[in-house]
């Protein structure tokens, strides 16, 4: 069975109004041709109706660090772990790296699967054309 259509705002400014008039929850669905649990949802919940609750996990990183990360990145060849102390960030170097991964694969400019594997072994260093050298 389908939705009924969100309230509009001026229905729902009225219905705010009535209960304080001595309208039961009753009259208001009869008169708004809604359910009476719709109209308790909304006169318990008013702040919340319409509004998506966000779903996923929040991300370690804010914006602006993110944005840090990429300038930083992109002016100097230095590793992740400099990156991770240049920016001050709170991360792990892996969160780094996905931040790191999201423009470059777009671009296809570096294989992060391979340089993450070398990460491994050697410190690695990125440096501005996008490819990984050792230190």
């Amino acid at each position: 069975m389908g939705r009924a259509p969100k309230l509009i705002l001026h229905e729902g400014n009225q219905m705010k109004v009535l209960p304080t008039a001595g309208h039961t929850v009753k009259r208001i669905a009869d008169v708004f041709k809604r359910s009476r649990k719709a109209i308790m949802n909304f006169l318990r919940h008013q702040e919340k109706y319409g509004t998506k609750k966000s779903s996923g996990r929040p991300s370690k990183l804010n914006d602006r660090e993110k944005r840090g990360i990429l300038r930083t990145t992109s002016n100097n060849t230095i590793s992740i772990t400099e990156i991770r102390g240049t920016c001050s960030i709170d991360a792990t170097e892996s969160t780094a790296w996905r931040i790191l991964d999201k423009p470059f694969s777009a671009m296809g400019l570096v294989d992060l699967a391979f340089v993450s594997t070398k990460m491994n072994s050697v410190e690695c260093v990125i440096n501005r054309s996008g490819s990984c050298t050792d230190n």
